[in-house]
């Protein structure tokens, strides 16, 4: 599903796809969902008995929900203001950039020369859905799989304990995109995000340390040039073509 200015947040919400697991889940997913791409601004309150009316669900339910998202840091919660939904700033964005590409150029140098032959099946399936989103031109789903795969990439080098760093990082960096008027509002690639990843893959399993950290810096530098050329030009070019020391 393309995204713009005209979707209401009862559609992006009903557009999800099937999510498995509890109700609250579904919730939590809808809600993400309409934070990614404003259709919950920052600072909007969320509240639970609204919520849970809408939901067709418990308080409780909305509840563990928003417990979820306080720990994305997409929403705050506070006792006398109540649960309302966060920002990430410029600043803050380009800060989780220059962690996100530390720790990926770190999990690049161990996937070099590493066995990852028990992670392949994962690995392949999570860009086998990607190509699944392009097709269907959903950039929500898109962005779940691409850190899915990030993280994955951090689990084959063993760096499990980085995966949640990872992926926060990597959440507020897609919010900061998707939600920025900066985005193009056509989810098309001339090679596909599979591809692209695929490519990426085939890249960081060249046995060659610094050829490796270079495929995932231009990757990440690629993408975000594409996406946020003010980010981009905000991290600085310069940084990503340097390697580690």
């Amino acid at each position: 599903m393309s995204i713009s200015s005209t979707t209401s947040l009862d559609e992006l919400m009903n557009d999800l796809p099937k999510v498995r697991g509890k109700k609250s889940d579904l919730v939590y997913a809808a809600l993400k969902k309409a934070i990614l791409f404003r259709l919950l601004p920052p600072d909007s309150q969320l509240l639970e008995t609204e919520l849970a009316g809408r939901f067709g669900c418990s308080q409780g339910t909305v509840r563990e929900a928003l417990l979820r998202l306080d720990d994305d840091g997409l929403v705050r919660r506070s006792g006398y203001r109540g649960t309302r939904v966060t920002e990430t700033s410029l600043d803050e964005a380009v800060e989780m950039v220059r962690i996100r590409l530390s720790i990926e150029r770190g999990v690049a140098r161990k996937i070099a020369t590493a066995d990852i032959s028990q992670h392949r099946d994962t690995l392949d399936d999570l860009i086998k859905q990607m190509a699944g989103a392009h097709r269907q031109d959903d950039l929500y789903r898109g962005s779940e799989l691409d850190r899915a795969f990030h993280c994955a990439l951090a689990n084959a080098a063993g760096m499990e304990l980085l995966s949640p760093l990872l992926q926060r990082c990597a959440l507020h960096i897609h919010r900061f995109t998707l939600g920025n008027v900066e985005v193009p509002r056509t989810f098309f690639q001339e090679a596909g995000v599979d591809a692209e990843h695929r490519t990426l893959l085939e890249d960081l399993c060249c046995g060659d340390l610094d050829q490796a950290e270079q495929a995932i810096s231009s990757h990440l530098a690629h993408v975000l040039n594409r996406w946020t050329p003010s980010l981009y030009e905000a991290v600085g070019p310069a940084v990503f073509s340097s390697l580690r020391k």
